[in-house]
Formats: structure tokens, sequence, C-alpha cells
């Protein structure tokens, strides 16, 4: 099964803390379910909001077919704060370097580090040193 490794890089970047994404290794499709926890616990799909309706079938699949979906790892599997170190301390001009890992230690760190990215008008610079990784 062939899967395009853009989809998956997509949905770690737009990952929320309480979505789960899973491929689906039928159809090498990335698939979401926001809500598993709530199929789980009672087996039924009702009172569901329209933009959910697909979150919670696809919820359905993956506890009636295990084998078939590939949980993907969270945002926190990555270890995206050591990433963002590293890219730290490769960037110049030094300022610019001194600037980000001072962003980085402390309460607020990724939005610290966005904004010192936005400042230096560098976000591309990461977001090709973060697809690299």
């Amino acid at each position: 099964m062939k899967v395009a490794l853009k989809d998956i890089v997509d949905a770690l970047e737009m990952l929320p803390d309480e979505d789960f994404y899973f491929l689906d290794r039928q159809t090498g499709r990335v698939r979401v379910a926001g809500s598993a926890g709530i199929v789980e616990e009672s087996g039924e799909i009702d009172d569901v909001l329209d933009w959910q309706d697909d979150q919670f079938k696809v919820a359905g699949a993956i506890f009636a077919d295990w084998e078939r979906f590939e949980k993907l790892p969270s945002k926190f599997d990555i270890h995206e704060w050591e990433v963002m170190r590293e890219f730290a301390e490769s960037v110049e001009p030094e300022r610019f370097s001194d600037d980000l890992q001072r962003a980085i230690h402390g309460a607020g760190a990724f939005r610290y580090f966005k904004d010192t990215l936005r400042q230096y008008r560098r976000e591309q610079d990461w977001y090709d040193f973060r697809a690299e990784r």
C-alpha cells in the first residue's frame, strides 16, 4: 500500500491535543478520530454534530477492526522542543540564534519561538528544517 507522506506530515502539523490520527491500511488515507472515547463508552453514534459525524464513524471503525488502522504519533511523541533547540543552535546570525534559544525556555515556549521566527521573517527556514527532521 502506497501512502502519501505529505498527508501524514500535514496531519501531524494540524494535530490538536484532543484528536488522534490513524493511517487506514486498506485505503492509505489518514483519518482523524477526535472522540474515540465516547464511541468506546457508549457503543453508539447518537446526538452527533454534522462535523463530528465522520470522526465518530472513523472511531467506530477503529474499535471494530484494530488491525486495519495504525495510530500515528502525537506531537508529544515527535519531541518538537528538541527539534526547535537544534534549529535555534544552527541558525545565523548569532543574535537570531540567541533570541530563539531564549524563546524556547519557560512557559509559552512554542508561542515565543514562533513569534521570534515571525519577527526575523524566518518561518520558512523553520518549516524546512522541521520537515527534514
